[in-house]
């Protein structure tokens, strides 16, 4: 099932402001990209951490290109997301709240703003692809709203007709994942490159093998979600499929240390072997009500090793990887207004969040 289509922004706006590690790791995986100031010292790390910001870090679907995208009409025992047949406004008005809610996340926007010619239907229509591979949707706008945005609660809102529109939560986080994946400006810092390659083909091409280092990976994932308390995003799939998911906490466990190897970066004097498991959430079916908190809300996690190098003042200087499982890159992007034609999401999303 899962996940994204291609992430919009691949080179970052921090990319080359970072002092350069030529002994340690290439500058697309500093860990100065996300910032200078990060913890370096392995024993002031934590081994455990997580996402602490309240009502964040929700699950919802990733809305496959395949499906319709968002105006896939998930609510309908239909689930017709191709050749939509959008009511008027004299059919809006007559229809009943139980059939306005059977619609799909963008008719129901495009009502909500009195926008009876349904541009986002059509706009969406125009991204989504029966033919399309079963991973591509928009998990690069569902993983950053997730992590950034409380869970919305189902809501109903009236237009300028009097037409009262039923959201379910889902509905509202279909509009903020497409939001957050085509029109959000925010910079975007990204760690690693995209590999390209298919299973069964060799992983040693660039962008596939180690470019993202693993000690580079534990300074980030410790200090973010150990020290800040706050989630990351990551595509967690090694090769070509891009399974782009909220990093939600982890626990590590330090298995042995001895002497660095001839081939670890250069100070290097000490290896760590360390063991991680990294969760995530995952993606689910759409739900009218709200899922944190329930059995509804899922996690799923990946099991890691690596060795982190330190010098002699205890410092990650490199590392390398063990588990051929690791993540493909990491990425951060923050919270971001609501503009231009989403100005309404943003009413709406203050809407569904008033608890």
């Amino acid at each position: 099932m899962k996940h994204i289509g291609l992430l919009a922004v691949l080179a970052l706006t921090a990319f080359g402001a970072h002092a350069q590690d030529k002994e340690n790791w290439p500058d697309h995986s500093s860990p100065n990209i996300v910032s200078t100031t990060l913890q370096k010292r392995f024993a002031a790390l934590p081994l455990t951490g997580h996402h602490d910001l309240p009502h964040t870090g929700w699950s919802d679907d990733y809305w496959p290109t395949q499906h319709g995208s968002i105006n896939r009409r998930w609510n309908s025992p239909s689930q017709q997301g191709f050749g939509l047949l959008s009511p008027s406004r004299s059919q809006a008005l007559a229809m009943s709240e139980a059939d306005l809610a059977q619609l799909a996340p963008t008719e129901k926007y495009d009502l909500l703003r009195g926008r009876y010619d349904y541009p986002l239907v059509k706009r969406v229509n125009g991204n989504a692809d029966p033919d399309a591979k079963d991973w591509a949707g928009i998990c690069n706008g569902w993983s950053p709203a997730s992590l950034n945005l409380k869970e919305p609660m189902p809501v109903t809102l009236t237009n300028a007709d009097g037409v009262k529109i039923p959201f379910g939560s889902s509905d509202v986080k279909a509009l903020l994942s497409f939001y957050y994946a085509y029109e959000v400006e925010s910079p975007t810092r990204q760690v690693g490159l995209r590999c390209f390659l298919g299973r069964g083909i060799s992983v040693f091409a660039r962008g596939c093998g180690d470019d993202l280092n693993a000690g580079a990976f534990h300074i980030i994932m410790a200090n973010k979600l150990g020290l800040e308390r706050r989630g990351f995003l990551a595509d967690v799939d090694r090769l070509k499929e891009v399974w782009n998911q909220p990093i939600t906490s982890f626990e590590s466990i330090a298995l042995e240390s001895r002497p660095a190897r001839r081939r670890a970066a250069r100070g290097a004097v000490q290896e760590v072997v360390v063991s991680t498991k990294l969760h995530y959430g995952s993606e689910i079916n759409p739900e009218w009500g709200p899922v944190l908190g329930t059995s509804l809300q899922t996690y799923e996690s990946l099991d890691l090793e690596y060795t982190v190098e330190l010098n002699a003042a205890g410092e990650i200087v490199g590392g390398e990887w063990i588990s051929w499982i690791r993540p493909d890159f990491l990425w951060f992007r923050g919270q971001a207004p609501f503009t231009g034609d989403f100005t309404v999401l943003g009413d709406l999303y203050e809407a569904a969040t008033q608890y």
